[in-house]
């Protein structure tokens, strides 16, 4: 990565705002860093919308608004989003692929006779080998990923824990607006980094460890990776839950900016809904984030959002 590329507006970026950039682990192409250390309301949109919706609460309940505005006035100081990126170069393989070029063995991959022709297996250029057939479906024919680690900080789990020795319905508050704002402070991530793609070049969805069929337990290997712990202070304990609490990982695969991903897709009521999704669109100056949903094959979850065209 040339040295001479402008990665960050620093105009555009509060005060109190680091960018580092360094060289990243053999094989990784670069590492970003971006971390705000002072927040004000001008730096994460609070999407009362979203929160209601993870609140389970109806879009005109004014209680449940009352609520989560008191949440999110306790919680707002107490922000310290950083986040963590690496971009490699990547290709999707079989088992039986893998097998016929590696020695190097893969936890589930099965003998040589045994082994699936499914793509199930995303390699990274420095080594690294996740397996799952859904990630390997989503990453597709896409050559380059970005590995992502992103949190609201240690401050924001203190909070939540106060609120839940005040009562069950402020505990519940907390964590819908905690919640809205990692997957908002997340979007204005994913802006960013379309941002320093280059023409012709796109981000698809973030795609995250728990997903589909792939293990959660492949955190143990996304995490090293990343280097979580000391870039942003994100860890994870022995049965993989992330801390602090609020916190997102994720690959998302870079794709040419031709590939057609806007389709209809209908759910078992035979509701239809259109399917879209880019990084870089925005509403209001923030990212849409009511897209999200529609990439998730999982019809019956309770928190999907209903986008009826």
């Amino acid at each position: 990565m040339p040295s001479s590329l402008n990665i960050i507006n620093y105009s555009s970026r509060p005060a109190g705002a680091r960018f580092a950039y360094s060289k990243a682990p053999a094989g990784a192409y670069y590492e970003l860093q971006y971390t705000i250390n002072t927040m004000s309301n001008d730096i994460i949109y609070f999407n009362k919308k979203e929160a209601l919706r993870y609140f389970r609460a109806q879009s005109d309940d004014k209680s449940a608004e009352t609520l989560l505005d008191a949440a999110y006035q306790k919680m707002k100081n107490e922000l310290q989003p950083r986040y963590t990126v690496k971009r490699f170069g990547c290709r999707t393989l079989s088992e039986k692929e893998w097998l016929q070029v590696s020695s190097k063995p893969v936890l589930g991959v099965t003998p040589q006779n045994e082994a699936d022709e499914v793509l199930s297996l995303v390699l990274l250029d420095n080594g690294t080998v996740f397996r799952s057939k859904a990630l390997a479906r989503y990453v597709g024919a896409a050559t380059e990923l970005f590995l992502f680690g992103a949190t609201l900080g240690s401050r924001v789990d203190i909070a939540l824990r106060r609120m839940a020795l005040t009562s069950v319905a402020e505990a519940g508050a907390g964590q819908a607006v905690a919640a809205a704002l990692i997957e908002t402070y997340c979007d204005d991530c994913c802006v960013e980094l379309q941002k320093q793609l280059p023409e012709g070049k796109k981000l698809k969805w973030r795609f995250s460890p728990g997903y589909g069929d792939w293990a959660l337990e492949e955190q143990k290997i996304l995490f090293p990776v990343l280097d979580c712990a000391h870039a942003i202070g994100l860890t994870l304990t022995e049965s993989c839950m992330m801390a602090p609490v609020k916190s997102v990982t994720a690959v998302m695969a870079i794709t040419e900016d031709d590939v057609k991903e806007n389709k209809a897709q209908k759910d078992k009521s035979g509701k239809t809904f259109f399917k879209k999704f880019n990084c870089n669109q925005t509403e209001n100056n923030f990212p849409i984030t009511n897209n999200k949903c529609l990439h998730c094959n999982k019809i019956d979850c309770e928190f999907r959002q209903k986008m009826i065209l």
